[in-house]
């Protein structure tokens, strides 16, 4: 079964608006991928892009695609999926995204030649859902509104976006915590959009709102930052933008800088990355969480097998898998109904989606 030819097609999806620290987003800008083999079957997969945070444009992933990793994949057995990952690195340097797409594609038409779900392919699931929390944003009232609704709807966890103004901040975590009540959890995300200092500041209005973490509140660097703050809170402590690579990893597990792992493969540059990730992460009892860039429908999916399948997705933080919740259309014709506040992957072979060729045709931007 060898790869006959990779589409790469730029799309522009509507969805609810979120406020970040980097930047405010009101479509997902992703680039779907199509790997197309030999024997007439097809392969999708999804680089779900945010530009400011991940460095990476949907219409630069596509040439990416087009003009250097297709042309290095033709002819490649499908199979042969590390392989493959190192055809592409040697093809040209970074751009994760645009490679895990490609990979995503390749576990989905493994397991539909297998006719086995990638969670089976992967050794079989270990839970039946990933627990997810709802992220909310923009002003106080608009966040604490988001959180009433979200609740409503089944979520048992918040999430609230910070890292811009530091008084706003405070005062959003005030707001959400009121909505909501003492009981419910809830956690922040700074997206390295406060300073240490900033930190510093907030910690005694976290701890008094009885915060569940704190998720990547400074940059990354320097790694030696989250021990300080360690030692100054019990709150449990998040790395996603310090979590990018391998070594990321290992240097937070030999030091024990944080409490949980954000794990987001897509960041990682593929699947086989994130399993490598997730095995230092098991071997030092660190529970993880499926971090988020609001994927669409195909990496939504291919999440949710990830997280049924391996044992360090406990629940200890939910995960962040709630593109589905943020898009009131999909490329996808399967939903992803939320059941004890937790996402289940689709059933059927490979990642289980099926491509909706109406509504991909209605949001290309190429």
């Amino acid at each position: 079964m060898k790869i006959r030819e990779i589409e790469a097609i730029p799309v522009q999806v509507p969805r609810l608006q979120i406020d970040a620290a980097h930047a405010t987003f009101t479509f997902s800008k992703f680039t779907i991928v199509l790997v197309r083999t030999d024997n007439g079957m097809e392969g999708l997969g999804e680089a779900s892009i945010e530009s400011p945070w991940t460095g990476e444009d949907p219409h630069a992933c596509a040439h990416i695609i087009r003009t250097y990793l297709a042309p290095a994949l033709k002819g490649h057995d499908v199979r042969r999926i590390q392989d493959a990952n190192r055809i592409m690195d040697r093809a040209i340097a970074a751009n994760p995204y645009a490679k895990a797409a490609i990979e995503m594609a390749l576990w989905d038409l493994a397991g539909k030649a297998a006719k086995m779900p990638l969670h089976d392919l992967w050794g079989g699931k270990v839970r039946e859902r990933v627990a997810i929390k709802f992220v909310v944003s923009g002003s106080p009232a608009k966040s604490a509104a988001m959180a009433k609704r979200a609740l409503k709807r089944g979520f048992r966890y918040i999430k609230i976006k910070t890292g811009h103004d530091l008084v706003e901040d405070i005062g959003r975590v005030r707001a959400v915590r009121k909505a909501v009540g003492p009981k419910v959890p809830v956690g922040i995300d700074s997206n390295q959009g406060w300073s240490f200092t900033d930190t510093m500041k907030a910690l005694p209005a976290l701890e008094a709102a009885n915060i569940g973490f704190i998720e990547q509140p400074f940059n990354r660097y320097p790694m030696e930052a989250w021990a300080d703050l360690r030692r100054r809170t019990r709150i449990p402590l998040v790395a996603h933008e310090s979590l990018f690579t391998v070594d990321d990893a290992r240097e937070l597990a030999k030091h024990r800088l944080v409490d949980v792992f954000a794990v987001t493969p897509p960041t990682h540059g593929s699947y086989v990355a994130t399993r490598d990730i997730l095995a230092i992460a098991q071997a030092n009892q660190i529970p993880c969480l499926l971090g988020s860039t609001i994927e669409l429908g195909i990496t939504s999916a291919f999440m949710a097998h990830i997280g049924v399948s391996h044992p360090c997705f406990d629940g200890t933080v939910p995960s962040d898998i709630v593109g589905p919740f943020y898009h009131d259309e999909d490329i996808v014709n399967e939903t992803f109904p939320l059941v004890d506040s937790g996402v289940a992957p689709p059933r059927g072979p490979g990642l289980g989606v099926t491509l909706n060729r109406k509504v991909l045709k209605k949001y290309r931007s190429d």
